[in-house]
């Protein structure tokens, strides 16, 4: 018996298929993967090391429930890594930690009172930025909710643009993802500015999934350095340690958003955990308390940094064409081919497959509202190792591609 049906997979969960698969028919060995959006190196060692301690201590507060352990001082500090604003200047705002982020998106819809007739407001669905990270539209499918898209375009380079969503939505909620996934590019002040009027003239409330905001190369500002300046606004950031201390299987992130939106969604947000793992919050905030977070945090964006030079370099000598620069993260988003080794190649997924069968590399395939067709590369991916990038150019060499 099956109650969703089918769908409700995300582009994500496909490709780990896709990958899975190929793995199954002929091993790993000479697969390249190179659409990872996990990093390959480890948190650093002062961090694993204050972990490591809080995990022995026998403090009791350590290894009970966190929901009600409040560490202002870890999300102050985690909030000015991002953004660079002491929230404590600001009595409006409030902050939570999470023990997970994507779970979290998928609780926004249910906090905005999805599929609930009993609300009497005009606002109807949720929207999202595309192309992008289908987080969102996964979860308003399993709720039977609507979903729409706003759409952003390469030669506008990615920007938001409120001119561009459709005329007749007015949602509940919108949520962004800047600096974005494909989309590696941030968000200017004049953005926010127009995005956040749109959304106090039409009552929605506004989210952004700020994760890779601590890896930025570029200029991109963010929602809450602007937000803070309109009381009138509901609206919510989120922020990650996943990408910027390599801890993806740690989860841990914070969130900040004005007062009144923190009710509804603490309310279902106590019905989905207990907080996150107790000697990792300990160990955390110990860690940013001191400067050597701060060090850290910028030598993984070097790191990115350089290794995206390298890495672009490869690609656009291979014939690829950058379809945007990367302000922040370690993704690189090409305009996908439109021929192989001669032969049309439909979209950017029958690309994707064929480049795994043929080369055995992995990348992530995306497209666009006007029926563009992106390739995205990560850079989680050790350009450094002379070996890799001969095996890379050796591998790309095999084939022919053409626009």
């Amino acid at each position: 018996m099956k109650y969703l049906g089918e769908g409700g997979v995300n582009l994500f969960q496909k490709i780990a298929m896709l990958v899975a698969d190929y793995k199954e028919k002929n091993g790993e060995e000479n697969l390249i993967n190179i659409g990872s959006g996990e990093p390959d190196t480890t948190p650093p060692e002062t961090l694993k090391k204050l972990v490591a301690e809080e995990v022995l201590s026998d403090v009791y507060a350590t290894h009970t429930y966190q929901e009600n352990n409040s560490k202002n001082k870890l999300n102050q500090n985690f909030v000015e890594l991002n953004t660079g604003i002491n929230i404590d200047k600001y009595p409006n705002l409030s902050t939570q930690l999470l023990p997970w982020e994507k779970p979290m998106l998928g609780l926004l819809p249910i906090a905005c009172g999805a599929n609930r007739d009993d609300v009497e407001i005009d606002n109807d669905g949720f929207m999202v930025n595309a192309p992008n990270y289908d987080v969102i539209q996964t979860w308003t499918w399993y709720l039977w909710e609507k979903s729409f898209v706003w759409p952003m375009f390469a030669e506008e380079n990615f920007a938001l643009k409120v001119s561009n969503m459709p005329a007749w939505a007015k949602p509940r909620m919108i949520l962004t993802v800047k600096p974005g996934n494909p989309c590696p590019v941030g968000a200017t002040r004049e953005e926010w500015v127009e995005t956040i009027e749109h959304c106090i003239k039409n009552k929605i409330r506004l989210v952004n999934d700020g994760a890779y905001t601590a890896l930025t190369h570029n200029s991109h500002v963010t929602l809450t350095e602007v937000a803070v300046d309109y009381p009138e606004l509901e609206w919510m950031e989120l922020f990650s340690g996943s990408k910027t201390f390599s801890m993806c299987g740690w989860r841990l992130g914070v969130a900040v958003w004005s007062s009144d939106f923190v009710s509804e969604l603490a309310k279902v947000k106590w019905n989905a955990d207990s907080g996150p793992f107790g000697p990792l919050v300990s160990g955390m905030e110990k860690y940013l308390e001191w400067n050597q977070a701060k060090l850290d945090a910028k030598e993984k964006q070097e790191m990115y940094e350089k290794r995206l030079e390298i890495l672009t370099k490869v690609f656009t000598d291979f014939g690829l064409k950058l379809a945007c620069p990367t302000d922040a993260g370690f993704f690189m988003m090409f305009d996908c081919p439109k021929t192989l080794d001669w032969k049309e190649v439909l979209n950017s997924e029958e690309y994707n497959k064929e480049i795994i069968t043929k080369l055995w590399i992995v990348w992530v395939p995306f497209s666009g509202q006007k029926g563009e067709q992106f390739i995205r590369y990560s850079a989680c991916y050790d350009a450094f190792d002379e070996a890799k990038i001969a095996k890379l150019k050796d591998v790309l060499s095999r084939v022919e591609i053409s626009y």
